[in-house]
């Protein structure tokens, strides 16, 4: 398309039709808006040529918003058309012919015309069904197509051929995605379920939405300070045990030296089981010290409550991607 002429000449009517609004404009107070919208229309016409077609749709939106005026729907067609939003400029050049067909010139007609044909070739429409949404949350639906708000009508929706990323969310209800690879000039059905944020208490019941319970903390078991406890007076016992016998053993060794004519053999003996007691009270104590610390460790770690497990609503809650195939339509869908 060549279409800066084209647009050229448009901005020149567009001009001419803002005078032609306001008879005696040399009298009469300026109309600040018409003046915005002609501002904004040659902004845009400028911005078209230097090929910055977003920043020239967003001065012709605000053009149309200013003074609204059937002429700039061509612009928008013409922007939209370059901007590759083939579902954009159909509707744009539709609104053109719809409502100023007798004010279009014979040639730029036959070009609408042309343009319209050939974009019916690009657009498909998809019948978009929501299911499981209450009639209180219906009003509520939102649709976008890539990120882009749009409304339905008659449940039908019209998107450019290609990659689209559809998403369908309701009050109250998660968000389903799909991304769908659709074609020209086809008819492709959509079937979205959502899924309710929380769970309900009764899966029945068609009351109020409960959130989900807190997370129970349960305290943390003790029994592991509880064998460490036990331990420390066994060993304590056992280290007390041989403390004693090695004193008796000792007392024994002492009563034998102060006797007449003592038996070195029975004194070695004596003092070699005094020793070994001694180095085994010794041991026992040593261990009993260990797990006397140990416990007393155990008893800090198992102060408090266990932290809540994670329930399934989290879960739930996880993005679920899945193919979708349709008759004209290959692409993934999912819950988010």
């Amino acid at each position: 398309m060549s279409s800066s002429p084209r647009l050229l000449a448009l901005s020149l009517m567009f001009g001419l039709g803002l005078s032609a609004l306001a008879p005696g404009a040399s009298a009469a107070p300026p109309d600040n808006g018409k003046e915005e919208g002609r501002t904004r229309f040659q902004r845009g016409i400028e911005l078209y040529k230097e090929g910055n077609f977003h920043a020239a749709l967003a001065e012709f939106r605000a053009a149309n918003e200013a003074a609204p005026s059937v002429r700039i729907q061509y612009n928008l067609g013409q922007t939209l058309f370059q901007l590759q939003d083939y579902a954009g400029a159909l509707a744009a050049f539709e609104t053109y012919l719809g409502e100023g067909r007798d004010k279009i010139p014979e040639d730029r007609l036959k070009e609408v015309e042309a343009d319209i044909a050939k974009l019916r070739q690009r657009v498909a429409t998809l019948k978009i069904t929501v299911s499981n949404v209450e009639a209180a949350s219906a009003s509520s639906v939102s649709i976008t197509v890539d990120d882009e708000a749009r409304a339905l009508a008659q449940g039908s929706l019209r998107v450019s051929a290609g990659r689209r990323k559809i998403a369908v969310t309701a009050s109250g209800y998660q968000t389903e995605t799909r991304i769908l690879d659709v074609a020209g000039s086809a008819v492709v059905e959509v079937r979205f379920e959502l899924k309710p944020i929380f769970q309900r208490g009764n899966e029945g019941a068609r009351g109020n939405v409960a959130p989900p319970p807190p997370p129970q903390r349960t305290p943390k078991s003790r029994a592991p300070f509880y064998v460490g406890l036990g331990a420390t007076a066994a060993l304590g016992a056992g280290a007390i045990t041989f403390a004693v016998l090695a004193s008796n053993k000792h007392s024994a060794w002492d009563a034998a030296q102060n006797q007449p004519n003592p038996s070195k053999g029975e004194l070695d003996d004596l003092r070699s089981s005094t020793k070994t007691l001694s180095l085994v009270a010794d041991i026992f104590t040593g261990a009993t010290i260990a797990a006397g610390a140990t416990s007393l460790v155990l008893l800090f770690v198992t102060s408090g409550d266990e932290e809540p497990t994670p329930k399934t609503a989290n879960a739930r809650m996880r993005p679920v991607v899945r193919p979708v195939v349709g008759p004209q339509s290959l692409g993934l869908g999912g819950t988010f």
